[in-house]
């Protein structure tokens, strides 16, 4: 079974180099279809980096945004499963053979528990809760996959939303009762944010921005609240 894993990139020529390696490493034992779907407004040497594996499509999104960006990746696809993956996430090992499980045991859809690249006491409590499922699991860092037929039906990522797409389509899978499950062997997740900030700030921002998601503010305004009270690019 094929899967194709996609990853929407922007700027991030030195995560591509980590993905990608460890990406065609797993391409040799099983049938997986590595796509990076670059932003038209990268400025630096992503292109190169995709151009140095032989295994890897690189294409050129027609739209900035990684809602657009993971539609266009998904639309080349050949893969019966797609995944979508974070540039600076690392997944699990065994990531190709727990995804199969998962869809064979009748699942539609699915995203990963993760835990951090670095260890703290306060980052193992996040990583806890990415373990089981609730209102805040399924977007973030939790990188998550689709039968193509089912991201079809779905008609993919809402390109309206330049922030909080992946949790706008989980909770659209929700409404229609599609089963879904929690990938327990864990992704690795960048610490960055928390680096740049705190573990109180950027629980609060997350918090925050989620609530005015929840209160159907427009997205444009919720990244541009995100942008302003937090130290990192969206």
């Amino acid at each position: 079974m094929l899967i194709s894993v996609i990853i929407p990139v922007y700027n991030e020529q030195e995560n591509l180099l980590k993905r990608l390696s460890f990406l065609c490493n797993q391409a040799n034992k099983f049938p997986i279809e590595i796509i990076v779907s670059n932003s038209p407004e990268t400025t630096d040497n992503s292109t190169k980096v995709c151009s140095n594996f032989d295994k890897v499509r690189y294409l050129q999104s027609e739209k900035k945004g990684r809602a657009a960006q993971m539609n266009f990746g998904a639309k080349h696809a050949k893969g019966a499963i797609l995944l979508f993956l974070h540039a600076d996430n690392q997944l699990p090992k065994d990531f190709y053979t727990q995804v199969v499980s998962a869809i064979k045991n009748g699942n539609k859809a699915g995203f990963f528990a993760y835990k951090f690249d670095r260890e703290t006491f306060l980052l193992n409590v996040n990583s806890k809760f990415t373990t089981k499922d609730g209102i805040f699991a399924g977007g973030g860092d939790q990188n998550q996959f689709f039968t193509k037929s089912t991201f079809k039906d779905l008609k993919g990522f809402n390109e309206s939303f330049c922030i909080m797409e992946d949790f706008e389509i989980i909770d659209r899978i929700r409404k229609k009762k599609i089963p879904y499950t929690i990938v327990q062997s864990k992704a690795i997740a960048s610490a960055r944010k928390y680096l740049n900030n705190s573990w109180l700030k950027v629980n609060l921002i997350n918090g925050y921005v989620f609530l005015l998601y929840k209160c159907g503010v427009h997205p444009r305004k919720l990244r541009e609240k995100y942008k302003s009270l937090l130290r990192e690019s969206v």
